[in-house]
């Protein structure tokens, strides 16, 4: 059973995980978009970028390394239980 516990526990964290890395993705897409319309110069614009996608992904890196200690158990909603057994 304890083997069973524990990869609930798994799949939970791999799934929150998965869910974190796209909506910070999501909202550093938005933030490029509206930084490119502001940025007049194509050479300012690709060190602006660079630095924006550098530190999207090692604040990633960092909530899923923080995420790691912590125990997770999903418990999925009415909506996701009628999804799944369709």
């Amino acid at each position: 059973m304890e083997s069973s516990q524990k990869s609930v526990e798994e799949w939970s964290k791999e799934k929150l995980k998965r869910l974190v890395d796209a909506e910070i993705t999501k909202l550093f897409t938005n933030i490029l978009d509206y930084a490119e319309v502001a940025v007049d110069s194509k050479e300012r614009w690709k060190v602006l970028r660079a630095r924006i996608l550098k530190l999207s992904n090692d604040t990633i890196r960092d909530i899923k390394k923080e995420l790691d200690k912590y125990s997770i158990d999903f418990v999925p909603s009415e909506e996701v239980i009628i999804v799944k057994n369709k």
